[in-house]
């Protein structure tokens, strides 16, 4: 099988190798103990609804580097320098996460490559639950 093609060198409309993990009680509870966060939104629920995943692991866990295809050389890194975000719907705690990435866009500005890469956050149920449009550079030699 191939190697993947550098992410660094991905153009529009290209999309990377989507991520998928399911978001147990435990998993959950595991976030909630290293933010300090027990809100009862992620504990228990609220209103008689479910308890819904922490929104700071849908983000740690959405990041461009868990794509199992996301590749650059020793001594390239992807430096994150804008983030836009959409929240659509919580997910509850239970819930299988999916990731997808696609290349928006790439150009160059002041001699260094950009790219905006766009996140989709999704349930087993097929629900979207965030939407990250994320800019990135990549500095180094590889």
């Amino acid at each position: 099988m191939a190697a993947p093609k550098r992410t660094d060198r991905l153009v529009a409309g290209e999309e990377l190798e989507p991520f998928t993990f399911q978001v147990t009680e435990e998993f959950n509870e595991n976030y909630l103990h290293s933010v300090e966060d027990f809100h009862p939104r992620y504990v228990t629920g609220v209103d008689g609804a479910q308890p819904i995943i922490h929104a700071g692991l849908l983000f740690n866990f959405s990041n461009l580097t868990r794509s199992p295809t996301f590749s650059l050389p020793a001594g390239v890194a992807a430096i994150h320098t804008h983030e836009e975000a959409t929240f659509y719907d919580p997910a509850p705690v239970g819930s299988t996460i999916t990731v997808s990435w696609k290349i928006l866009d790439t150009y160059e500005k002041r001699e260094r490559l950009y790219q905006v890469v766009e996140a989709l956050i999704t349930t087993d149920t097929g629900a979207k639950v965030l939407r990250r449009v994320s800019t990135n550079i990549y500095m180094g030699e590889g």
